[in-house]
Parts: C-alpha cells; structure tokens; sequence
C-alpha cells in the first residue's frame, strides 16, 4: 500500500506540474489541461484513499502525528485544486503555489518522520 501511495503522490505532483502550466488562461486557449485536470482528479482520490488505508492500518501508534499528516495531505491537495481553478479563472495562482509548496514540504517531512516512513523501515 505504501508503494502505491508514494507513486500515486509523485504523479499528482509531476501532473500538477503539467497541468498548471498548460491550463486555460483567459487570453489563451489549450486542449489538453481539461483533460489533464480530470486525471488529476483521478489521482487526488487514488492518493486520498491508499492516505485512508494507511491511516486506519498505521494509525494505533502514534495517532496524533498520523493525524496531523492525513489532515496536510488533503489541505495540500486542496491547495493544488485551489490553485489550478484561480489560474484558470484569473491567471494568478502563484500565491497559492507558494502555500502550496509549504505544505508538501510539511506532508512529506511527516511522511518521511513517521515508523511507516521510508527512513524508519531502512532502520529498523
């Protein structure tokens, strides 16, 4: 599950990514971020659900820091939908990029701290 889940995060990042830059500005047109956007979607709930699994499977040992981690992952997805829909509305999605990127940096270093993390099993 873990494997899924750390796959399923580095596609909706690197989609991210492609979808940001070519979504739908009000000057220009593409035909590709619609679709791009909808297969995003598709990965929020793929990383959303393998997220719940390893909740309810991990979360008995340290409940309060698995918590705080389930809750930035889907703030983190939240922003990345936030930011997609005001660059498309209006163009200026930066600021929320930059919030963006703070909480990944935040998710992954829970992520990374947890015992079900990939440090904790490389040391145990």
């Amino acid at each position: 599950m873990i494997h899924l889940h750390l796959t399923a995060i580095v596609l909706a990042v690197i989609l991210f990514i492609i979808t940001y830059n070519s979504v739908d500005t009000p000057d220009g047109q593409s035909t590709y971020s619609k679709p791009l956007h909808m297969v995003l979607r598709l990965i929020y709930l793929i990383v959303i659900f393998t997220g719940l699994m390893m909740f309810l499977d991990f979360g008995s040992g340290n409940q309060m820091m698995y918590g705080l981690k389930f809750l930035a992952g889907l703030i983190s997805i939240g922003l990345m939908e936030m930011a997609l829909v005001r660059q498309r509305k209006s163009g200026t999605g930066r600021t929320m990029v930059i919030i963006l990127t703070v909480f990944l940096i935040v998710t992954i270093a829970l992520g990374i701290y947890l015992p079900a993390g990939p440090l904790s099993a490389l040391f145990s």
